[in-house]
């Protein structure tokens, strides 16, 4: 399963590059799904890593995906998942919200895909100071209004011994990033 949603998700993001490094996408899924194994989560949980980003961001429909993959990856997927339909501001206030109810393996997926999200953007401000806040639609301070809610939201209704210590590390990230 996790071999499959790797292929599959490698040949859907084909030709896609990170917004800034204009590394290959597909090594931010693979850096989501690394993060998730580490963790130790299930194949499925993993899986839905490599494919976290698929109906978002390609062609590949909802369908397609129950019919190779199942409901459960499936659920995953759409719980990563935004309307881009939306305002910024809205997608990312529903984020936000469905975050802090969600399930822990909700929860690790959007926290393993910000960690990498985060590390890779700190990397580049490292490297290029605060000409980094003009690749988003929204700057800096719409960015840190985000993240730091979401990391909030992250940690939500979990106990400390529930608590992945990835998700101390996008904590960490976003100090870093947006201050404490």
């Amino acid at each position: 399963m996790i071999d499959l949603a790797k292929s599959f998700a490698e040949n859907a993001h084909q030709g896609q590059l990170r917004k800034i490094s204009g590394a290959s996408y597909f090594t931010h899924l693979e850096n989501v799904a690394f993060i998730l194994g580490n963790a130790g989560f299930s194949n499925e949980v993993i899986a839905a890593g490599y494919l976290h980003d698929i109906i978002e961001d390609t062609n590949v429909t909802e369908t397609q995906l129950l019919g190779l993959f199942g409901h459960e990856i499936v659920q995953l997927v759409i719980a990563n998942s935004e309307d881009k339909s939306l305002e910024w501001e809205v997608r990312k206030g529903k984020t936000i919200v469905k975050t802090k109810t969600a399930s822990i393996q909700i929860k690790a997926l959007i926290a393993a895909d910000k960690l990498d999200n985060s590390h890779d953007l700190l990397q580049q401000y490292q490297k290029h100071g605060d000409k980094v806040w003009s690749y988003f639609n929204r700057g800096y301070e719409k960015q840190a209004w985000y993240y730091h809610h979401l990391v909030d939201a992250l940690y939500d209704g979990l106990t400390d011994t529930e608590i992945p210590s990835f998700f101390h590390d996008l904590r960490w990230n976003v100090e870093e990033l947006f201050g404490g």
